[in-house]
C-alpha cells in the first residue's frame, strides 16, 4: 500500500515537472516571437536608407526634374570630359567625348551611344541619369522623348562659360562642388601665369584663330575651335570686328566672312585650322597663293601658327586648360606655364 502511494506520488512529481517544462518552453518559443517581431520593424525601416536619394533641380530649359543625388551610372550625351574632371565615368557617351584627345584613355570602357543616341543601347546600360545639351532636343526631339521615359534627362545650354557655367552646374548636379571648385582653383593659377606669358610676348598685338574649310571660311569666337581658351583664358587682344562678334554674342561660336573680308578680321597673330587632308588641304593651298594672304601682316611677319585640328577640336574644359598652355608657349615663343 505504501508502496503504491509512493509510485502515485513520484509520477504526480513527474508529471507537474513536465508540466512546468512545457510551460516555460511555451514562454521561450514566445518570448523569442516577441523578439523576432520587434527586429522585424528595425529590419523593414533600414530598407529605405539603403535606396538612393532623389533631389528636385531645374536645368536650362526651366524643366523640374528629380534627379539622384549621387547618381551612379550617368550617360553622357555630351559634357564628359567634365564629369571626368568631376572624378566620374559616365557608362556611355556621345560621340563628341570620343574625340577628345586628352581623355581618350579614360574613356576606354565607356559605350558609345551613337549620333542619334541609340534607345536599346540606353536602355541596355540602365542609366539613373542622362545629361544631354538642350540642342539635342531640337535635333533629336523624337529620340529624346523617348530616353526621357528610361532615365531623368537634365539638359544643359552651351550659350553659357562652360567653366563658370557649365562645369559648375554639373558638378551642383552631381555633387562634386568640392572638386569642381578644386579644379577651377588650379586652373585659374595656370590661366593667370599663361596670360602674364602672353602679355610680355605680345603687349598689345591682336590674336585671331580661323578655320579654312572647302567653300566656307570662319573666324572663332569666344566658344569651340580654340575660341574660349584664347578669348577667356589668354585673354588675347581681338582684332575689332572680332570684338565687335563677340560683344553680340559672348559665346558664340565663329562668324563666317567672305575671303575679302579676312584683311579685317585678321590679327598681328593668326591661329590657323587646316585639316591636313582632302579639300579644306587644298582649298587652303589656293589661298596661300593669293597677294591677299601674302600681303597679310601675321603672313608677312612669320605669325602664322597651324593648330592640330583633332588636339584643338573641343570646347570641353579639359581642352580649354590643356590648349591654353600650349598655345601660351606657341605666343609667347617659351616653355609652357
Amino acid at each position: 500500500m505504501v508502496q503504491l502511494v509512493r509510485r502515485s506520488n513520484t509520477a504526480m512529481i513527474t508529471a507537474a515537472a513536465l508540466l512546468v517544462l512545457l510551460v516555460l518552453s511555451a514562454c521561450g518559443a514566445g518570448a523569442q516571437q516577441e523578439t523576432a517581431g520587434t527586429q522585424t520593424p528595425d529590419h523593414t525601416a533600414e530598407a529605405p536608407q539603403a535606396q538612393p536619394t532623389v533631389k528636385t533641380v531645374k536645368d536650362d530649359l526651366g524643366r523640374e526634374v528629380s534627379v539622384p543625388s549621387a547618381p551612379a551610372r550617368i550617360v553622357a550625351g555630351e559634357f564628359a570630359s567634365e564629369l571626368l574632371a568631376l572624378g566620374l565615368k559616365p557608362v556611355g557617351s556621345g560621340e563628341n567625348g570620343f574625340k577628345i584627345v586628352y581623355t581618350l584613355k579614360e574613356m576606354e570602357g565607356v559605350e558609345r551611344i551613337g549620333d542619334p543616341p541609340n534607345l536599346e543601347k540606353i536602355l541596355e546600360l540602365q542609366p539613373d541619369l542622362v545629361i544631354a545639351p538642350t540642342v539635342f532636343l531640337e535635333i533629336y526631339q523624337e529620340q529624346m522623348e523617348q530616353i526621357g521615359k528610361i532615365a531623368p534627362v537634365y539638359y544643359i545650354s552651351f550659350d553659357q562659360d562652360p567653366i563658370y557655367g557649365i562645369f559648375t552646374k554639373l558638378a551642383a548636379l552631381v555633387g562634386k562642388q568640392p572638386e569642381a571648385e578644386a579644379w577651377i582653383k588650379a586652373y585659374e593659377e595656370e590661366a593667370r601665369l599663361a596670360r602674364e606669358q602672353v602679355k610680355a610676348a605680345l603687349g598689345d598685338e591682336t590674336v585671331s584663330i580661323f578655320r579654312v574649310e572647302k567653300g566656307r571660311l570662319r573666324i572663332y569666337l569666344n566658344r569651340n575651335f580654340a575660341g574660349y581658351m584664347l578669348r577667356s583664358g589668354l585673354q588675347a587682344n581681338a582684332p575689332r570686328p572680332v570684338a565687335d562678334e563677340i560683344n553680340k554674342n559672348p559665346f558664340g561660336s565663329a562668324v563666317q566672312i567672305s575671303l575679302e573680308k579676312l584683311p579685317e578680321y585678321a590679327g598681328d597673330h593668326l591661329l590657323l585650322i587646316v585639316r591636313d587632308e582632302g579639300d579644306d588641304r587644298q582649298a587652303f593651298a589656293e589661298i596661300e597663293q593669293l597677294e591677299l594672304w601674302k600681303n597679310l601682316p601675321a603672313v608677312k611677319n612669320g605669325k602664322v601658327h597651324r593648330l592640330g585640328t583633332d588636339k584643338y577640336y573641343g570646347s570641353d574644359i579639359v581642352t580649354i586648360r590643356e590648349t591654353m598652355k600650349e598655345t601660351a608657349a606657341m605666343l609667347g615663343g617659351g616653355k609652357t606655364p
